[in-house]
């Protein structure tokens, strides 16, 4: 149908701090290195020989191109031309390499080629993973939009700020302010990214409003927040999961309920927990877009962090609870081709 168009990305700089991208590329580079002596006419002879005289350059090699990679990470994402700089920082580590360890000189422009043809096809990997995977952040910011424009979200909150524009001025200003808060969030272009500060208040609004329309006392809410936030996480990341919290876990119940959302951070991870209770008789609903989100978020999280993030759900008792760990990053401009 074409609603969102998605940017035809041939290549794309892989995260070099992730440690899935980090182990990719010793996988990768470790096979070659045994399959490659086997394309020569004497490998049944000398296999062994020519795979340890091909890992005593190329372990060094790979040893330093990636730390490199991992230095210059933030240059080579934030920049336009990251895949370009990607390629020369690997060629400069091989020249750097080949001086030091001594390479064989008739070697060295197959050598180098190899190097570029290997950089150039980990790049377009990663250009085909994420725009395989950029759906979903499509998907994320049309649902919620969908969520935010559903009849029963947008008229009883601005009833409910109708009703409190005599009596309670400052609330009904505040339900106003969220709610246009929140279109515009949803309304601007989707992000791979966005900070914790930004989710966290995004979040916060949202429940507001939910606890005015709904009431104190049968909503509650209770936030514990130590964690810095400019850390980087994605985009809608804390409010569709807020808003499944309140529609299975208090719209449904007859009696009142709390949410509980923990945030803190422990050593270089970011761990993100939400409890809202289980009802024990719930009220029927038709709506059923909790494992949609969770299998959204999932795969903007892997796109986000590859094997480094962790998102897990189940009863804990009476809660049902939200597990989230991320690996902490100071957020940062990132290139975004044209679409």
């Amino acid at each position: 149908m074409g609603i969102i168009r998605q940017p035809a990305v041939l290549f794309a700089v892989p995260d070099f701090r992730n440690l899935g991208v980090i182990l990719r590329i010793f996988f990768s580079v470790s096979i070659l290195v045994l399959l490659t002596p086997l394309l020569r006419s004497d490998f049944q002879r000398y296999y062994f020989e020519n795979v340890l005289s091909s890992s005593s350059w190329i372990a060094p090699f790979v040893i330093i191109t990636v730390t490199s990679l991992v230095l210059c990470n933030r240059w080579l994402m934030a920049n336009r031309y990251g895949v370009f700089l990607t390629w020369g920082v690997s060629l400069l580590s091989f020249m750097f390499c080949a001086k030091i360890f001594e390479f064989p000189r008739q070697y060295w422009l197959v050598d180098m080629l190899l190097v570029s043809i290997y950089m150039w096809g980990l790049m377009h990997y990663q250009g085909l993973l994420e725009k395989s995977l950029s759906p979903a952040l499509s998907e994320a910011k049309l649902a919620a939009l969908t969520a935010r424009i559903r009849p029963h979200f947008l008229f009883n909150s601005l009833n409910a700020a109708i009703a409190l524009v005599r009596s309670r001025p400052t609330d009904a200003e505040m339900v106003l302010e969220n709610l246009a808060d929140l279109f515009r969030a949803q309304l601007k272009d989707a992000n791979q990214s966005s900070t914790l500060g930004r989710e966290i208040e995004l979040a916060q609004g949202y429940l507001d409003i939910e606890t005015i329309r709904m009431g104190a006392e049968r909503l509650k809410s209770k936030w514990t927040v130590d964690a810095p936030e400019h850390a980087e996480v994605p985009h809608l990341l804390l409010q569709p999961l807020l808003e499944n919290a309140v529609y299975h876990g208090i719209e449904t119940s007859h009696r009142p309920g709390e949410i509980v959302v923990n945030i803190r951070m422990q050593k270089d991870w970011i761990y993100i927990r939400i409890d809202n209770p289980i009802p024990e008789n719930p009220i029927p609903h038709k709506r059923k877009g909790n494992q949609m989100a969770m299998g959204n978020l999932a795969e903007r999280l892997h796109l986000m962090y590859d094997a480094d993030a962790v998102l897990k759900t189940g009863k804990q008792g009476n809660l049902f609870r939200v597990d989230i760990r991320l690996p902490y990053r100071k957020a940062l401009p990132r290139y975004k081709p044209h679409e």
